[in-house]
């Protein structure tokens, strides 16, 4: 995997030859860009900048020209997995970005439940990033590629690194887990939109883990868009017929806009 590590210094990006010490993470966000066309590029900025500005003291103009650079950097070829964070450092808050190369896209996964919850932070992205990767190392043994949080009710919270969306049977509604308590997840909030559009009711409830038996459910993340869950570890039996995940992950990937696209006229 290509990796290349930036720090935000007097106004430009730096690379950074050293990165042995790990220093804490405050705030990262994360986005796919393939070909140069990323889905969702403003509204990742504006949840890095607001998290960002509640919890460290970096000044907002900084931010902007942080999160203006990168895009500058971000590669126009290729399939690649850029982090931007805010870590601390002896001298304050300091911006960094990783230019990384992205793993092949990815339209299916093995779940299972997560051993515990070990997030400190659930609604911000960062702090608990390497505690929620171990929660992955610990499932994969069973063969499953994403670890769910559940609660003591055994109702789903999120996954390690996605969120979970479900069409029950019958696939009359989307259903999403109730927003509190958990990231607030760029790629739902699209596909929600692109459900509002079509006029299917999405519906936000507390989803227990037996009540996904026969349910499409889906495994979304700015990395792979959509992923269907086709087998629940010690869970009940899942739909797998694809067709559904498909349409809207094509759906999803139109939405994608190009570096390099001029910036929309805004109406008077």
């Amino acid at each position: 995997m290509s990796r290349w590590l930036f720090e935000f210094f007097e106004g430009t990006l730096r690379l950074v030859a050293d990165d042995s010490l790990a220093p804490p993470t405050l705030v990262a966000d994360s986005w796919r860009v393939s070909e140069g066309t990323v889905v969702g590029l403003k509204l990742h900025e504006q949840r890095f900048s607001r998290s960002v500005a509640e919890n460290t003291s970096l000044p907002a103009h900084i931010v902007a020209d942080f999160l203006h650079a990168v895009r500058g950097s971000l590669p126009r070829q290729g399939e690649w997995f850029p982090r931007v964070e805010a870590i601390w450092h002896e001298r304050g808050p300091q911006l960094r970005y990783h230019q990384r190369s992205a793993p092949p896209w990815s339209s299916q996964v093995i779940v299972a439940r997560a051993p515990h919850d070990p997030r400190r932070t659930p609604e911000v992205k960062g702090p608990d990033l390497e505690a929620l990767l171990k929660l992955r190392d610990h499932v994969a043994p069973l063969g499953a590629g994403e670890a769910l949080i559940v609660d003591s009710e055994d109702a789903l919270s999120e996954g390690a690194y996605s969120t979970v969306m479900v069409w029950p049977l019958g696939g009359k509604q989307l259903h999403i887990v109730p927003h509190g308590g958990r990231l607030p997840s760029i790629t739902e909030r699209l596909l929600i939109s692109l459900a509002n559009e079509q006029g299917i009711p999405v519906v936000e409830r507390a989803i227990s883990v037996s009540a996904l038996e026969e349910s499409d459910v889906w495994i979304v993340s700015a990395l792979h868009g959509i992923r269907q869950a086709m087998a629940f570890v010690e869970g009940p039996p899942l739909a797998t017929d694809t067709s559904r995940r498909d349409l809207w992950q094509a759906r999803w990937r139109a939405l994608g806009t190009h570096l390099d696209a001029p910036a929309p006229q805004e109406s008077r």
